[in-house]
């Protein structure tokens, strides 16, 4: 029993684990790696949304801003510009609090979730 686990500890670590397959596995070939066959994900900034609820669409980039509506948890938006701490934004679909699809306005960048960019 401890030779067994000493082999597999010892395989383990240099990474001969096909060494000590059942001849029938050994004979199979190797599969490609994953990272070689999975292209590379694009990042836009047309996949961000609304991360707090009541979140104020404005027409300025300022807290004096006019207000135009409210977003909530979720809504689709896509960033068309940054200044600052602030996000020029449009609607993708119709938001939550009544907004039209298309709508522009500026967002605090706090109330947005970024775009997810990942595998």
């Amino acid at each position: 029993m401890r030779r067994i686990s000493l082999a597999l500890t010892t395989a383990a670590l240099i990474g001969t684990a096909g060494a000590l397959a059942a001849p029938a596995q050994a004979a199979a070939p190797a599969a490609a790696p994953r990272a070689a066959t999975v292209a590379a994900k694009e990042c836009h900034e047309d996949n961000a949304m609304i991360y707090t609820d009541g979140t104020r669409l404005r027409s300025k980039a300022s807290t004096s801003g006019a207000v135009k509506g409210q977003l909530y948890f979720g809504d689709p938006i896509r960033i068309l510009r940054k200044s600052g701490g602030w996000d020029y934004v449009q609607l993708k679909s119709k938001s939550k609090g009544g907004l039209a699809k298309g709508t522009r306005g500026w967002v605090a960048h706090k109330n947005i979730i970024p775009p997810f960019c990942g595998r």
